[in-house]
């Protein structure tokens, strides 16, 4: 699983989240977006483009490893993205480096005699000084706060009270704040991939699923299709299955995200799953870096059936 791929989700479902860790006060909304450049097709990690005209555009560079050129880098996307969009020449704009550790940082005097205006054109920081200054955080900078725990007992600490602050966040739609958890929930496997899924749910103190409105309504649906084909205790089996397909479908979002995948290939990839299955899947998830790995588990999962058939 990739840490990039998380931060980029992450920007483009809360652009507010970088202007609020680097303390900038923008003039509008922002979209978050990662342009290809044509002549080397290297992906800006991001790019913050304002929904109103006369605003700055900020270019944003994540850095999670030690590149002395990293200043040089940033440089040259910002210099290749003006020369391919000449009708923005002449706009304001402003450079971001956002490192996870400071031993990431090889100084902006790498830049020579440019690095004599740097403060005219660049910002950067390290994540965890940027998480600890300032009052009143944005409660969604919560999702980024698992990166820079020292270990494990912090988060059984912290994590109920980050998830609240997110839950109880006015301006977070339902569905932002729904993916903000999972956002956060994939950020702490990342940084703990020793802990099982249990361990993670119990120290975010997730809502279980039977408990939200889409559990409740994948229950609800459980149940009238039990009632409609007259199965025996049709209501009990009803709501057993609605639960089951309901975390087929949560874990299915997850592992769509985790691996860049369509969802709808996971969902099939899961569906024939018994729910010990699951909860087994999710349990390995936690040390899985590709989706071949995964179905590579699901083929081994699914080989004792197979084996056990008899051909016609």
């Amino acid at each position: 699983m990739k840490t990039d791929k998380l931060f980029h989700e992450y920007f483009q479902l809360a652009p507010e989240a970088l202007f609020a860790l680097f303390r900038i006060t923008p003039g509008c909304r922002y979209q978050f977006s990662s342009p290809v450049l044509k002549e080397s097709e290297r992906r800006i990690d991001g790019l913050l483009e304002p929904t109103e005209p006369g605003n700055r555009r900020y270019f944003l560079e994540i850095q999670g490893y030690n590149d002395r050129s990293i200043y040089w880098r940033l440089v040259h996307e910002v210099a290749l993205y003006h020369a391919q969009n000449a009708e923005w020449n002449n706009s304001d704009w402003r450079a971001i480096v956002l490192f996870l550790d400071q031993s990431h940082d090889p100084g902006v005097n790498t830049l020579g005699p440019l690095a004599h205006h740097s403060t005219a054109w660049l910002l950067s920081g390290v994540l965890s000084d940027l998480l600890n200054q300032g009052l009143n955080p944005s409660p969604v900078l919560n999702v980024l706060r698992p990166l820079v725990v020292a270990n494990e007992n912090e988060i059984q600490q912290q994590a109920s009270r980050w998830v609240a602050e997110i839950r109880n966040e006015s301006t977070l739609d339902d569905s932002v704040q729904i993916r903000l958890l999972e956002l956060l929930t994939l950020f702490v496997i990342q940084r703990f991939r020793h802990l099982t899924h249990k361990e993670i749910e119990n120290m975010l103190q997730l809502v279980p699923l039977e408990e939200t409105r889409a559990g409740q309504d994948l229950i609800e649906l459980g149940i009238e299709r039990g009632i409609e084909r007259g199965i025996e205790r049709g209501i009990e089996r009803g709501i057993e299955q609605g639960v089951a397909q309901g975390g087929k479908v949560i874990l299915a979002r997850l592992m769509a995200r985790m691996f860049t995948q369509p969802e709808a290939v996971v969902i099939e990839r899961l569906r024939p799953l018994a729910q010990a299955d699951v909860e087994a899947l999710t349990d390995y998830l936690v040390q899985a870096d590709t989706f071949e790995q995964v179905e590579a588990w699901l083929d081994a999962r699914r080989a004792p059936f197979n084996l056990g058939k008899r051909s016609s």
